[in-house]
C-alpha cells in the first residue's frame, strides 16, 4: 500500500497532498531507513526524514532537517523591518 503523491510544483519534491499523507510517508520512511540502517550496521551518515511541513504552492513535504534548523534559517534569510 502506497501513500499517494504527485510532483509538486515548487521543484523535485514530492506533493503529499494532505498532511495525513504526508505523516503515514514519513512513518514509512522512517521505518525504511531504520531496517536499512539494521541491515547495514550503522545509521551513521544516513538521511533520516523527520518532520512533515506545508509548501507554500499548497502541499506537503518531507524533510530530515530539525525545525530549530529551519526556524533559524528562515530568519536569517526574512529581510529585517
Amino acid at each position: 500500500m502506497s501513500t499517494d503523491w504527485k510532483p509538486c510544483k515548487c521543484g523535485m519534491k514530492r506533493d503529499f497532498m494532505t498532511r495525513s499523507n504526508a505523516e503515514k510517508a514519513l512513518g514509512k520512511a522512517q521505518a525504511k531507513r531504520a531496517r536499512r540502517g539494521q541491515a547495514i550496521g550503522t545509521r551513521r551518515g544516513m538521511k533520516i526524514e523527520h518532520r512533515v511541513y506545508d509548501c507554500e504552492f499548497g502541499g506537503w513535504h518531507l524533510t530530515s532537517e530539525n525545525r530549530s534548523s529551519f526556524e533559524s534559517r528562515m530568519f536569517k534569510e526574512s529581510p529585517a523591518w
